[in-house]
């Protein structure tokens, strides 16, 4: 990853918003692009006059919601193809009930803290026809929180961002873990 890092730390200073917004969008459609380190670099970078903070804000926000609104749109769009095994089945209907309840809260956290599942949670949204309006309503804070927490950190931290963003995407994938471990052993205990 660390070419494709390189790429796009280059490209970011000499192209700017064109790239922060292109990659952020792609990563939001599940390209295994570093989106984070990309915010966090972002801040560090408008620290040193090289961005506009209030650009690279709105265009990082805009890109981000845009990709998670394709994501949503596909799984809207293949979402009988995507459920046609488990639709169903009892467990699936006890998922799609639980998204409908506790999806607003899923669609946020995931778009700053469970940054790995947010396609995921962007497909089951669209394939359960969870509304569009509160799925764009927890998209756009949850998108904005990560790019004044991310980003606010590279700016604040620019002297050490590269050691904030290993950071950053470590603790990320260890709460995935964290979380992932929980409903495991919440399923088990439920089951017995």
């Amino acid at each position: 990853m660390t070419e494709i890092t390189d790429f796009l730390l280059t490209s970011l200073l000499n192209h700017g918003a064109l790239i922060l917004g292109g990659t952020l969008f792609l990563a939001a459609l599940g390209l295994p692009l570093p989106a984070t380190m990309l915010v966090v670099a972002t801040g560090a970078f408008s620290r040193q006059g090289v961005m506009s903070v209030q650009a690279a804000a709105s265009v990082a926000v805009v890109a981000a919601v845009a990709g998670d609104s394709c994501s949503y749109l596909l799984g809207r769009l293949l979402g009988e193809r995507l459920t046609s095994r488990w639709k169903g089945s009892k467990a699936w209907r006890s998922a799609d009930q639980q998204f409908q309840r506790w999806g607003i809260w899923s669609v946020f956290l995931s778009r700053f803290l469970f940054t790995p599942i947010a396609l995921p949670v962007n497909l089951m949204a669209g394939s359960t026809l969870f509304p569009w309006h509160r799925f764009l309503v927890a998209v756009v804070l949850g998108e904005v929180a990560w790019v004044f927490l991310y980003g606010g950190l590279g700016l604040l931290f620019a002297d050490s961002w590269e050691v904030l963003s290993q950071l950053a995407t470590d603790l990320s994938g260890l709460l995935v873990g964290v979380l992932l471990l929980g409903v495991g052993v919440y399923a088990l205990v439920r089951r017995r």
